[in-house]
């Protein structure tokens, strides 16, 4: 796979089509058109306004009244001046890819159900491909990196916008904030849901182009938390929070005795969210034993689906498309994911189920669905996460394949908005990578 794409970036501008790319003058094309024109404009714009904008002024007064009350407000230290000790080395490996087999394993085994023993072969083979993907990307040669900082801030800052006026508009239509009020998520518009959750990639995107304070990437993040916390959508405050601590973490405004405090903050949010809706609904069911009991139902359903089926595929890639079809966007099913899992795996339609981060592609594409995408998921991870060690602004698309990727584990990747971010990610990645020659 690494070859592939090696081979690809190397002998792209020596082959038919990079010949036409250069003789059609296609680059000097885009560069006349107007959406690179706009491109150059927001960047100018943005570093124009960091400079000189009366509210960028203000804050930054207050941030330098309150330095000294923010955490790790003294001068960055490199990690590498941080004395070594064991939860800094734990640090390291719980932000890294190897972040996705351990997470993945570490599920499975705090699940308590007993499965067949094809499952166990399943889970320790993915996770062993997964180790492999980790060591190809690590075993790439040495690209060169182009810099695409404007582009990424272009993204991040329209991810951004829109994401902020869509949860304004969410809000006002359903009269509230479905935090405090579960009755009001019923009301709430599924486009705008989308849109509103672009705040995750576009902050993402933001804080890993932007050169910032520390309390000035506090307030952005902040600030992008807000849409998806008022919301309650788990998945992305669990993402949102992972997505910001990997960022603030690597590019040194928190260090690792920030990163367990941000852990312990992503833990209280999804228990305090699950028992406010709990209050909220009636429902007396203990938000901590549902929270606890996920891994074994998410497992057992894993299990099902190999009891059943064993290794073959199913439903020939209908599960991913449902992402889609769903929407009404194209013909197919007009169940969730999800819920066309529940329908396989119990013939119920009244509920989703999640199957871990295999268990979609095992039931589209078989015992190869499984495997590819733990290589593919793994591979990608560590790609991004070795070159953005030498470019930062490679930290926002790292950081949102390591937050969904993790969040996955349980939930799969099996949503519209999170195949279009991990695409754009990856895109971003790519398009960043040059041969030397």
């Amino acid at each position: 796979m690494g070859l592939l794409i090696t081979l690809l970036l190397r002998s792209f501008s020596d082959s038919l089509i990079g010949r036409i790319w250069r003789k059609a003058g296609l680059i000097d094309l885009i560069k006349a058109s107007a959406t690179y024109r706009l491109i150059v404009y927001l960047y100018d714009l943005l570093e124009s306004a960091s400079r000189s904008s009366a509210l960028l002024s203000i804050l930054r007064r207050i941030c330098h009244l309150l330095g000294s009350l923010l955490p790790g407000s003294r001068p960055r230290r490199s990690h590498a001046e941080i004395p070594n000790t064991m939860v800094r080395r734990l640090i390291e490996v719980l932000l890294s890819p190897w972040m996705l087999p351990l997470g993945f394993l570490l599920f499975f085994w705090s699940s308590t159900v007993r499965v067949h023993p094809l499952t166990m072969v399943l889970v320790y083979l993915s996770a062993l491909t997964m180790v492999g993907g980790i060591a190809l990307a690590y075993s790439e040669e040495d690209l060169e990196i182009a810099d695409l900082r404007g582009i990424v801030l272009f993204f991040g800052i329209v991810m951004f916008l829109v994401g902020n006026a869509a949860f304004a508009v969410q809000i006002s239509r359903v009269g509230g904030l479905p935090l405090l009020n579960d009755e009001l998520r019923r009301g709430l518009s599924p486009v705008l849901n989308y849109l509103t959750w672009t705040t995750v990639p576009g902050t993402a995107f933001l804080l890993s182009s932007l050169d910032m304070s520390r309390c000035e990437a506090y307030t952005l993040t902040l600030i992008g938390f807000l849409p998806p916390f008022f919301l309650a959508f788990r998945t992305e405050m669990i993402a949102y929070i992972l997505m910001a601590t990997v960022i603030l973490y690597h590019r040194r405004m928190i260090d690792h005795k920030h990163v367990l405090l941000g852990l312990i903050a992503a833990t209280a949010f999804f228990l305090g969210v699950g028992a406010v809706r709990s209050l909220t609904t009636g429902l007396a069911q203990n938000p901590l034993v549902s929270v606890l009991y996920r891994p074994t139902i998410t497992v057992a359903a894993l299990d099902t689906i190999v009891r059943l089926y064993t290794f073959r595929p199913v439903t020939g890639g209908w599960v991913h498309l449902a992402a889609i079809s769903s929407l009404g966007l194209i013909r197919g099913s007009r169940y969730g994911p999800r819920t066309l899992i529940s329908i396989y795996v119990g013939g119920r339609r009244s509920v989703s189920t999640t199957a871990t981060l295999i268990g979609g592609p095992l039931l589209d594409w078989g015992l190869l669905g499984a495997i590819v995408i733990s290589l593919l998921s793994s591979y990608l991870l560590a790609l991004a996460y070795r070159f953005s060690k030498r470019a930062d602004f490679l930290l926002g698309p790292y950081s949102i394949l390591f937050s969904y990727l993790v969040v996955g584990i349980e939930t799969g990747i099996l949503d519209l908005n999170i195949y279009l971010y991990l695409l754009l990610s990856v895109a971003v990645l790519l398009a960043s990578l040059r041969t030397g020659k």
